[in-house]
């Protein structure tokens, strides 16, 4: 179910209305059973395997609030499902080229949000195990806080210690409606009017990728950026909204990333709860064990895995392992401590830069193969096509353009406050209006979310 279908509005509308006339003690089953059909209208079958892994969670936080010796077990059997169903295939396929056998191939279908409810599990048992609570986790909020469907499927990625406590509380957030509305919203139009649009062109040039040329290879770059900014906020954006609608506070996940001055920066404003997961739980660890022979090594090995979770392709590790040493770079020569603190033309010089070590990074993320990535990054420019503008990249790059401009104040704090300044008698009608409209401009040419894919 995708939040810019009327589908998933009519789904929000009844949830807030059974939800409404729910008592208090039966608010965290509704929320929980809500939330299975939220995930099995994709698919149904796979709502056992979410069920499955609600309950191993829940079993394991007890054994683990028992003896945390049961961490590293719990850990392992956490990562089984995600192993399996993501990485087999992968590695079947690597060693049949590796050594020329006929490997069978399981060809199951990824389940949505694995890497992201595997994640959450993880860091929830990692925190039990460090910070055990005066009482064992009770199994209803343990439900809600793996499945609470705003999530469930692209994160934000969530901490047990954040969201826990406000579960007790949740409500409809009359109060709040107008801003989240707003942000909603936001992200709608992002989804709908510019992700929609760019990414069809983005896909169309992808598919001719041997004869691109010149202009036209260079948009397909940009757009590509573009794209993938304002498909993964959108998410987050919708998913923040209808959150903060039920009184549940999620942290933010995207800062204005292309205002960045460094590749390690911007991963301090992209994906931030994936990038402080990766610092609390691989990059730590890492720096531990590696600080004193090569402290940039952990670094590098944290983006490798970061690439390794985005997909089971070489694609993904070779993106990971260059942002990884793009980032060692900046950090052992300075550069990234220099762009901090740059004003000014320096400043604007160096988010340029960036902007365009960062174009170049995502084709190889978006790409099937590297040799795709290659025609795209270096053959496309040998071709030609200098002389003449395609007009197909018209609309896409018109609306990046656009996208950049907007970029600074495109954040949820701001998006809030601007919202909360106009009066809710003017704003609630123009807001729905937007978010139908957009709707049923998404049910004309259903489109997933590009980070369903992860």
């Amino acid at each position: 179910m995708l939040f810019q279908m009327p589908s998933f509005l009519a789904f929000f509308v009844v949830f807030c209305g059974l939800f409404a006339v729910s008592p208090a003690a039966l608010r965290l089953p509704l929320v929980t059973v809500a939330s299975l059909f939220f995930y099995g209208w994709w698919y149904p079958p796979y709502v056992i395997l979410l069920v499955g892994l609600v309950l191993f969670c829940w079993l394991a936080l007890l054994a683990v609030h028992r003896d945390r010796r049961w961490l590293a077990p719990a850990v392992v059997v956490a990562l089984l499902p995600l192993l399996l169903f993501k990485y087999t295939d992968f590695l079947l396929r690597t060693l049949g080229e590796l050594t020329g056998a006929s490997l069978p191939h399981l060809g199951w279908m990824l389940p949505l949000g694995i890497s992201f409810v595997t994640f959450t599990i993880l860091c929830y048992l990692i925190d039990t195990a460090r910070h055990p609570a005066k009482r064992p986790p009770e199994f209803w909020p343990t439900a809600v806080f793996l499945t609470f469907f705003p999530h469930l499927l692209a994160g934000p990625i969530l901490r047990a210690q954040h969201i826990l406590p406000q579960l007790p509380q949740m409500r409809l957030a009359w109060a709040a409606l107008t801003p989240n509305l707003a942000l909603f919203a936001v992200g709608m139009m992002k989804k709908v009017l510019i992700a929609g649009p760019v990414g069809s062109f983005v896909d169309q040039s992808y598919q001719v990728h041997d004869t691109l040329v010149g202009w036209h290879a260079l948009a397909t770059i940009f757009g590509f950026a573009i794209q993938i900014y304002c498909d993964f906020s959108a998410y987050s954006d919708m998913a923040i909204a209808l959150a903060g609608m039920l009184g549940i506070a999620f942290p933010e996940n995207f800062h204005s990333p292309y205002a960045a001055g460094s590749i390690s920066e911007i991963w301090r404003r992209w994906h931030m709860t994936l990038s402080f997961w990766l610092r609390d739980y691989v990059l730590k660890p890492l720096h531990q064990r590696f600080y004193r022979h090569a402290r940039q090594l952990a670094l590098a090995l944290t983006m490798v895995v970061s690439g390794l979770w985005h997909g089971a392709a070489w694609t993904f590790v070779v993106w990971g392992a260059l942002n990884g040493l793009v980032m060692a770079i900046e950090n052992a020569t300075g550069y990234s401590r220099y762009a901090n603190n740059a004003k000014g033309l320096r400043r604007a010089g160096c988010v340029v830069l960036t902007f365009v070590v960062w174009c170049a990074l995502t084709v190889i993320f978006r790409a099937p193969d590297l040799a795709t990535a290659w025609s795209i990054l270096g053959e496309s420019w040998g071709r030609g096509g200098w002389a003449q503008w395609p007009a197909v990249a018209t609309v896409p790059v018109a609306l990046g353009v656009l996208l950049l401009v907007l970029h600074p104040v495109d954040q949820i704090d701001r998006i809030r406050a601007a919202a909360q300044r106009v009066p809710a008698a003017l704003l609630i009608p123009v807001l729905l209006a937007v978010i139908a409209g957009c709707s049923l401009l998404a049910s004309m040419r259903p489109q997933n979310f590009y980070y369903f894919d992860f």
